[in-house]
């Protein structure tokens, strides 16, 4: 293999190696600005905490990092999606995730039933959403 050859070499590898360190950068981006709002999310907790709720309801916590983590890939990507949504028919979760919509209307209803979302109903549409936590669960 003569030098032109190996240079060539070295520059195509260099190539892929900054396309891939660009690709875990803004992954790593998003990780970051998700984990920002779910601060926000928790200090707004934190200082409605100490009130009590009225009428006995029970507050509802957005998940947070260590909870999406222990999900299954499935369950977290969906979560994640919805975070960013903030509220979503499974026709947009699953125009975002790029899966079948009744897939994503089982990963968002079993996410319902595990208490991370909500679900109500607006005509003949289901909305799924993350209360934040400052909205009571009645």
């Amino acid at each position: 293999m003569g030098k032109a050859e190996q240079s060539a070499l070295k520059e195509e590898l260099l190539a892929k190696l900054v396309d891939e360190l660009t690709l875990v950068n803004r992954k790593l981006s998003s990780l970051i600005e998700l984990n920002e709002k779910m601060l926000k999310m928790q200090e707004k907790f934190l200082r409605v905490g100490s009130e009590k709720p009225p009428f006995g309801g029970e507050l509802k916590l957005a998940p947070d990092v260590m909870t999406l983590l222990s999900l299954p890939p499935s369950l977290r990507k969906t979560a994640m999606v919805l975070l960013k949504l903030d509220k979503a028919t499974a026709e947009d979760l699953a125009r975002e995730t790029r899966r079948l919509r009744p897939v994503e209307s089982a990963y968002a209803n079993q996410l319902v039933r595990m208490g991370y979302i909500s679900k109500k109903r607006e005509g003949r549409e289901v909305y799924f959403y993350i209360e934040s936590p400052m909205e009571i669960r009645k």
